[in-house]
């Protein structure tokens, strides 16, 4: 089971009433049920924007409440002077111990409940956005590689990627961001545990798309030692200066996916 290693961040005062905003529902399919959480602009949404939140290993498990009380990343979205200049719908899933966002059974639910929410709410099918950190930012990176003209645009967190099939990842708009010297997710390359596939984290993985001729690819690298001497926090924890970055906010919500090939 995970433990929080030392210098982990801690949410906000803040975070527990924007989460407090988000509806607790679950989604069967294949005969299971995923838990997540739903934020609805107060107007109802139709025609806004849909960002899909995938939370990291840390808060596994089937309270439907972890992924958006350990951090204050989720939550972001749902703050009162972000909606306001952001408008949107925000999808929070979480998936139980003992799975995780790569298995295929789970990325078939997680498109199964995209598909479901974009059509019962009426969200902008051109506007669907991904941000995770972690494991959730390798799982969106493979949500991609399903469907490589579907989301308008991604931002992946201390995130990696197995080394194949990347021209499937590079028609996709995506910010990496990454701490150099994160030491849970490397920012470089490195075998996975059982030695069977190279891992790309973001530094490598940015290379090789932009090689395959990617225009829309961006990277945010802290320098080794950034994030203790500005942020007192673990080199992973990333996700804290990212969720501060003003552009990447304007960027994410910028995208539109004029040529994508909906299945809702």
């Amino acid at each position: 089971m995970w433990k929080d290693p030392k210098g982990w961040d801690t949410p906000g005062r803040d975070n527990a009433q924007r989460a407090a905003a988000f509806r607790y529902e679950s989604f069967e399919t294949e005969g299971m049920k995923l838990l997540y959480r739903h934020f609805v602009p107060q107007d109802g949404g139709k025609g806004l924007p849909l960002v899909l939140f995938l939370h990291g290993a840390d808060v596994a498990g089937s309270d439907n409440e972890s992924q958006l009380l350990h951090h204050d990343i989720g939550t972001l979205f749902a703050a009162e002077e972000r909606q306001k200049e952001h408008p949107c719908h925000i999808l929070a899933p979480q998936y139980p111990e003992g799975s995780h966002w790569g298995a295929a059974e789970m990325l078939r639910r997680l498109e199964a409940l995209l598909d479901s929410v974009i059509a019962k709410e009426g969200c902008d099918p051109s506007r669907i956005c991904l941000y995770g950190y972690s494991a959730g930012a390798i799982g969106l990176l493979e949500l991609i590689r399903r469907r490589p003209h579907f989301y308008a645009a991604a931002i992946a967190i201390c995130g990696a990627a197995e080394d194949r099939s990347l021209e499937e990842l590079a028609d996709t708009p995506l910010w990496f961001f990454h701490a150099d010297d994160d030491r849970i997710v490397p920012s470089g390359a490195r075998m996975s545990p059982a030695g069977q596939r190279r891992l790309l984290g973001s530094v490598p993985l940015c290379g090789s798309l932009k090689a395959l001729g990617a225009k829309e690819i961006r990277l945010t690298l802290y320098p080794a030692g950034f994030m203790e001497k500005e942020y007192h926090l673990n080199p992973h924890c990333s996700w804290v200066p990212a969720g501060e970055d003003e552009e990447a906010w304007r960027w994410l919500f910028s995208a539109v996916r004029t040529a994508a090939l909906h299945n809702v």
